[in-house]
């Protein structure tokens, strides 16, 4: 054996080796390599998983601008609505309190009609009462009731002449 190697021991050592090398390989490279490949699927699996998510957000956060946008269109339109519903309202009631204001008017000019030809015909018949006391007064004892009722009649004519425009005297 030349230079003292022995050819046992070097096949010794390499069968270490391959031993050692295999050893290592099932007890720590393997796991280890099992471990770092679960942890990148892991990875992958949230990366693709967020992708996911932040295109649902977005689709949500698009859909939520849509239903906002249609949301203040129905706000507006009902609110319009509400206006012009309002204002026929004030519009009618407007109509309404003119229509019993225009009633109570002509109820009033009705009554006060009523009562000025009341006082008119009152104030006839007092003044023809006064005119057949000033006459009987006159005439003294010298009247009768035909004269008196003649004379009331006479009177009245008159008034009615005068009041409806004749105004002619006899």
């Amino acid at each position: 054996m030349p230079l003292n190697i022995d050819i046992t021991q070097i096949l010794l050592h390499i069968l270490n080796l391959v031993i050692l090398v295999g050893g290592i390989t099932l007890i720590l490279y393997r796991p280890a390599a099992k471990f770092l490949r679960e942890r990148r699927e892991h990875y992958v699996k949230l990366e693709q998983d967020l992708t996911q998510k932040s295109a649902e957000c977005d689709r949500l956060r698009e859909e939520y601008e849509k239903k906002n946008l249609e949301a203040e269109e129905f706000l507006s339109r009902s609110r319009a609505d509400a206006e012009h519903e309002a204002a026929e309202i004030v519009t009618r009631y407007i109509d309404s309190a003119k229509e019993r204001a225009d009633a109570i008017l002509r109820a009033a000019e009705t009554e006060a009609e009523s009562r000025k030809k009341h006082v008119l015909e009152s104030a006839q018949a007092e003044i023809g009462e006064l005119v057949l006391s000033a006459t009987q007064k006159l005439l003294g004892e010298n009247a009768t009731p035909e004269t008196d009722s003649a004379l009331y009649d006479k009177f009245i004519r008159r008034a009615e002449e005068e009041s409806s425009g004749g105004g002619s005297r006899k």
